[in-house]
C-alpha cells in the first residue's frame, strides 16, 4: 500500500490471509449468516480488501460502495443492498454520520481510523479480538459471491449479483489469456492498482494477483506525478488505466525522466481509448499494452485486444475471451447480424452475473430465453472475429434518416492533438430530427475554435456526422464512477454552427 504522503505498509499473502480469516470469524460472532450483506465505503486500502476476501469465505456478500459518492446516493446503496453493517473510514465518516440511525441503514457499523463515532466499533479492535482459526470455507462455486453495483448512468445503480464461480472465471481468464500470447503469468510480479476498489475491474486484478501470489502495489489517489514515482520506485511490471488516466500520466511533467524499464505491460479499458493514444502509449511507456472491454455483468472483461493485434486492429477492442461467447443481432428483431454489420453485443458464458439484486423484472429483460445476457453495447465484428465498439444503444443518433454513432466521431475528435478528451450526442432539431452536438475539452492550444473542431471531423467523416453544435468545455462532466454525462451535455448550451 502506497499512501499519499509516502506511507508505505506492505503485507505478506500469509498475514493477508490470517487477517481475512480474522474477519470472517469476527462476522461469525457478530451474527452475520451466509447470504448476508456488508457494504464497504473506505478508499482503496488493505482494509478494503481483507473485507472483501473475509466476507467472502464465510458467504456473506461484500457490497463495495463509490468512495466519491454523497449520503444520497449511498444511503441508496445500503438499503436497496439490505446491509446489515458497514465498513468506513474517515474519508466517509460525514456522510456515515447523517445516514447511521435511518431505518433503512444498517445495525452494526466497524470504522477503520483513530477516533471512532460512538455508534461504531474500531476495526482493528474488530480483527485483533477475531478469532485467527482458518476458515471453514461455506460457499460453494454456484453461490452467491458479491453485490457489485453499476454506475447508474442511465438511472439509479443496479446491484449485479455475482457468484463465485464468476469471480473464478474471471482469473482464469486473465490467466489463460496470457497464456495464449505465450507469456506465463509472473509469481514474481509486481501490479499496480491505482482504480478504484468499488469497481469490479480492480477487483479482478487484485483476484488475478492473490491467486498467483504476486505482488500487489495498492494506490487510494490517482495523482499522475504520484503514480510516476511509484512505478518507478516499486519496478512495476503492470497496471490498468482508463484513458483519462493514461492522458494524465503521458502529460506528467518530467515524464521521460522516470525510469520504467521494468513496466512491461499497459492495460486500459473502461471507455474506448482509440489508435493514437494506444500508439502513443506503446511508444512513450515502451511496453506492450493490452485493451480489455466489458461491463460488471460479465465479471467484467468479454473481449480483450492482445498487445500482439495492437498494430494490426488498433481499432478494436479485440476478440472474445474464453469462456464467453459473443453475437451481434439487430436490436429490433434479436435475429444475428452479418459480419461488418452493426448490431448489439450479446454474451453468455460462466461469467455472466446470476441477475440484479431484487430486480427480477429488469433481469428478465436482459436475459433472453437462451440465456444471452443482452448489453446496451452497440458493435461491429470483422471477418476475422474482432470486435469494434460502436456505441450505446441508447446513444445512436438518427439525423436526417442517418444513424450515426457517437464512438465513430469522438474517436476522429481524440485524434486532434489539441483535444484532451471529447463526447458526442444527439439533440432534438425541428429539420433533421437529430443533430450531432459534440463537447471537447481543449489541451495546451487553448485558441482552437469551433469552426475548427467541425472542419476537422468533417476531413474524416461524411457531412451528416460533423457536430452542428459544439460546446468547449474546461472538463467533461462525470458520475462519482468517472463516467461521462451525457444527459447533462444534452442540455447544456453550445456554440450553434451552420452546418
Amino acid at each position: 500500500m502506497q499512501g499519499p504522503d509516502g506511507r508505505r505498509e506492505a503485507v505478506t499473502h500469509a498475514a493477508f490471509n490470517e487477517r481475512a480469516d480474522r474477519v470472517a470469524n469476527g462476522l461469525r460472532e457478530q451474527g452475520l449468516e451466509e447470504g448476508e450483506k456488508i457494504a464497504v465505503y473506505m478508499q482503496n486500502n488493505v482494509a478494503t480488501l481483507e473485507t472483501y476476501v473475509g466476507a467472502m469465505k464465510l458467504g456473506v456478500l461484500p457490497v463495495p460502495v463509490n468512495h466519491r459518492f454523497k449520503a444520497e446516493e449511498v444511503g441508496y446503496v445500503l438499503a436497496d443492498s439490505d446491509a446489515e453493517a458497514l465498513v468506513f473510514d474517515a474519508d466517509a465518516a460525514d456522510v456515515v454520520d447523517t445516514l447511521h440511525d435511518e431505518a433503512t441503514t444498517p445495525d452494526r457499523y466497524f470504522y477503520v481510523g483513530e477516533r471512532t463515532p460512538e455508534y461504531a466499533n474500531p476495526y482493528a479492535d474488530f480483527v485483533a479480538s477475531a478469532a485467527g482459526d482458518s476458515v471453514d470455507i461455506v460457499p460453494t462455486r454456484l453461490d452467491e459471491a458479491m453485490l457489485m453495483y453499476t454506475s447508474g448512468t442511465t438511472g439509479d445503480p443496479k446491484g449485479c449479483v455475482l457468484t463465485h464461480d464468476n469471480v473464478l472465471q474471471r482469473v482464469t481468464n486473465g490467466a489463460v489469456g496470457s497464456a495464449t500470447e505465450g507469456k506465463r503469468e509472473r509469481v514474481d510480479g509486481r501490479s499496480l492498482i491505482v482504480t478504484p476498489l468499488f469497481h469490479i475491474a480492480a477487483v479482478g486484478m487484485f483476484l488475478n494477483g492473490l491467486y498467483l501470489s504476486a505482488t500487489t502495489v495498492l494506490m487510494d489517489d490517482f495523482v499522475p506525478q504520484r503514480v510516476m514515482e511509484v512505478l518507478e520506485a516499486e519496478a512495476i511490471t503492470g497496471g490498468f488505466f482508463v484513458p483519462m488516466m493514461a492522458r494524465a500520466l503521458l502529460n506528467a511533467p518530467d515524464f521521460e525522466e522516470y525510469d520504467l524499464s521494468a513496466f512491461e505491460t499497459f492495460g486500459i479499458g473502461a471507455a474506448p481509448s482509440g489508435r493514437e493514444l494506444k500508439a502513443t502509449i506503446r511508444e512513450r511507456f515502451g511496453t506492450d499494452l493490452s485493451e480489455a472491454f466489458g461491463q460488471t455483468e460479465m465479471s467484467p472483461t468479454t473481449t480483450t485486444l492482445q498487445p500482439s493485434d495492437v498494430l494490426e486492429k488498433p481499432d478494436s477492442i479485440g476478440r472474445p475471451v474464453l469462456n464467453v461467447m459473443v453475437k451481434v443481432v439487430d436490436p429490433e428483431t434479436g435475429k444475428e447480424v452479418e459480419r461488418g454489420e452493426i448490431g448489439q453485443v450479446c454474451y453468455k458464458g460462466p461469467t455472466q452475473f446470476a441477475g440484479y439484486y431484487n430486480m427480477p423484472e429488469r433481469t428478465e429483460d436482459v436475459i433472453d430465453e437462451d440465456g444471452w445476457f443482452r448489453s446496451g453495447d452497440l458493435v461491429r465484428r470483422d471477418e476475422d472475429g474482432f470486435v469494434y465498439f460502436v456505441g450505446r444503444v441508447d446513444d445512436m443518433i438518427v439525423s436526417g434518416g442517418e444513424n450515426v454513432y457517437p464512438a465513430e466521431i469522438e474517436e476522429a475528435l481524440h485524434e486532434h492533438e489539441a483535444i484532451d478528451e471529447a463526447a458526442v450526442v444527439g439533440v432534438p432539431d425541428e429539420t433533421w430530427g437529430e443533430r450531432v452536438k459534440a463537447a471537447v475539452v481543449l489541451g495546451d492550444r487553448a485558441d482552437l475554435t469551433a469552426e475548427e473542431v467541425q472542419a476537422y471531423v468533417g476531413s474524416r467523416l461524411a457531412d451528416f456526422k460533423k457536430p452542428r453544435e459544439i460546446l468547449l468545455l474546461d472538463a467533461l462532466p462525470r458520475n462519482p464512477t468517472g463516467k461521462v454525462l451525457k444527459a447533462d451535455l444534452e442540455e447544456a448550451d453550445g456554440e450553434p454552427l451552420d452546418a
